[in-house]
């Protein structure tokens, strides 16, 4: 296995488009990276560009210590998976895992071996002779897989791989990637739109938008502590309530209530964060909280989501499921000051 490095990297396609613009990212040896963000934001490009399926158009990219910008896409030993899982309808699932052996002139012997192992590693053994029309979307899944596992890549690239599976099959496969990861100790760079995918399965999240790259972090960091409102309010279901304050010492005043900072930001004007499990419905008694005038209430499970307004803001807010709560009630919620977050409110970054 190796590491990957981006280094300055950009792309413009025809017509002076920027897709991926000075990409700097350093992904270590048998890391589980996840490039996040929604379409449009490059992840695929910068994924594509390592595969070697797009030209680079500046910077370096390197496996290991070799760079690799001019090399041959088969000459770089890394396997990439497909959304599509591009399996061949007319081959068995034992000669699809074969296929790119056989076609690198491979001995049968060495082939037997790896694509045996790789099939008791997904426990695909009783699968081997049936065609992918036979097979469900999470086995069809699997034998993508190990087709990229018979190659003994030093890189496994995996671009949107979930998507066409259904809500508790992509749940299932989740977890199955996980135990792969742990079981080959093996580079994974894994590009999504799907921040759950992302928080639950990268060592470290790379976030970007618009071809830029916002912040790389271990999944809680960029949680708890992301570098501006986008990565904010991408990262988290339901996203982060923003509410433009003025601030004067420690205090934050908005159009509904005012609020304790943990420490005075220094700044006249910000932009308040606040996640909506940081309110609770049972305010402490020396701080006022804020009062909430229910617009609509969601029971999902284990969960309560109050959706209304504070003075002029909207505001979203998780709760205890067993409080009872109609449209156009008024519910008094306090705040957890420690969870607040405050942005500069043009530049979006975190100052708080």
């Amino acid at each position: 296995m190796a590491s990957v490095n981006y280094d300055h990297v950009t792309k413009r396609f025809a017509g002076g488009i920027l897709a991926v613009n000075d990409l700097s990212l350093e992904i270590k040896d048998t890391e589980f990276m996840v490039l996040v963000g929604p379409s449009g934001c490059g992840k695929s490009t910068a994924l594509r560009m390592l595969a070697g399926l797009e030209e680079i158009t500046e910077g370096e990219i390197r496996i290991g210590d070799t760079v690799v910008n001019d090399m041959a896409p088969r000459d770089r030993d890394i396997a990439m998976m497909f959304q599509s899982y591009a399996l061949y309808p007319h081959m068995t699932v034992y000669d699809n895992m074969a296929f790119g052996l056989r076609m690198r002139g491979m001995e049968s012997a060495e082939i037997e071996r790896r694509v045996n192992s790789a099939a008791n590693i997904l426990e695909l053994g009783p699968l081997m002779k049936r065609k992918p029309r036979h097979l469900s979307g999470g086995q069809r899944q699997r034998v993508a897989l190990g087709r990229a596992i018979v190659r003994e890549p030093q890189a496994f690239l995996l671009d949107e791989p979930l998507s066409n599976l259904d809500a508790k099959l992509r749940v299932q496969t989740r977890i199955e990637l996980q135990k792969q990861h742990r079981l080959l100790h093996a580079t994974f760079i894994y590009v999504t739109h799907d921040q759950v995918e992302a928080m639950t399965m990268g060592d470290r999240i790379a976030v970007m938008r618009d071809g830029v790259l916002q912040q790389v972090a271990p999944p809680r960091e960029i949680y708890e502590n992301p570098a501006n409102m986008y990565v904010a309010g991408f990262i988290g279901i339901p996203t982060m309530n923003f509410i433009p304050v003025t601030v004067a010492g420690k205090t934050a005043k908005a159009s509904g209530f005012e609020i304790d900072l943990p420490k005075a930001p220094g700044v006249e004007k910000g932009v308040l964060g606040i996640r909506p499990e940081a309110m609770t419905e049972r305010p402490r008694p020396d701080h006022p909280g804020l009062e909430l005038k229910v617009e609509v209430s969601e029971v999902l499970g284990p969960d309560q989501f109050l959706y209304g307004q504070v003075g002029g803001d909207s505001i979203t807010a998780r709760v205890d499921p067993q409080l009872k709560v109609d449209p156009g009630d008024k519910v008094r919620l306090g705040v957890d000051t420690r969870r607040l977050h405050l942005f500069e409110p043009v530049t979006g970054v975190a100052i708080l």
